[in-house]
């Protein structure tokens, strides 16, 4: 039976979901004894989180440009709560009540259809500095998109289970990662995404220089 862990993914919440959701997980974690950030991971999840509520809030004027910008504004949170969410895991190595007391939800135990490993899963160089282009190709069985898992070398080594790696999710089969340092080199990984709770199913890893 796999560990229990938070949901890492936000992507099918709504953007009042995501508000509520993420207001309850930064209360709970921010000063928890059972947990330690060092590399920023709760402050910079509730600087987006700061972002995203002032620019949802502000839609209510129906300006198209406050759209856009709570759009940018929920992209950069989500971003940040890859980083976070995983290192919570990291930490709590499967304590239910640990996890319970950061105010984040617990994944529900799904239907667990086996995802396979990413097919034809590439890492790009993308047309602008410190871009890099991750896809894969659809799975012939239903998924719900990708997690994209990555590992920035300032950190020092990757940790050995690509699970503790930095991920970004997305609905689709293509994302593109911004703000690499240029001219250095990054592991990246792929899954499909299956139930909250499933274990994900990683590829090989690619190593590739971010573009400069």
């Amino acid at each position: 039976m796999s560990k229990f862990k938070i949901i890492i993914s936000y992507t099918d919440y709504s953007d009042a979901e995501l508000d509520a959701t993420v207001n309850s997980g930064i209360k709970g974690t921010t000063g928890n004894a059972n947990f330690t950030f060092t590399k920023n991971e709760l402050t910079d999840t509730t600087t987006a989180y700061n972002a995203f509520h002032t620019a949802l809030s502000a839609i209510a004027t129906g300006n198209k440009a406050t759209i856009t910008a709570k759009d940018a504004a929920r992209k950069t949170l989500e971003d940040k709560l890859g980083i976070l969410c995983p290192s919570i895991n990291l930490q709590a190595n499967g304590d239910l009540a640990k996890l319970q007391s950061t105010g984040f939800p617990i994944a529900k135990e799904g239907s667990h259809q086996v995802m396979g490993v990413p097919i034809n899963f590439k890492a790009e160089r993308g047309n602008n500095a410190g871009e890099m282009i991750l896809s894969a190709d659809k799975p012939s069985y239903t998924d719900h998109g990708m997690v994209f898992a990555f590992w920035n070398p300032i950190y020092g080594e990757a940790p050995k289970s690509i699970d503790d790696w930095f991920h970004r999710s997305c609905n689709g089969h293509v994302l593109t990662i911004k703000n690499l340092k240029p001219g250095t080199s990054y592991p990246f990984a792929a899954a499909y995404k299956g139930a909250d709770s499933d274990d994900l199913v990683w590829s090989a890893v690619v190593t590739k220089m971010a573009a400069d």
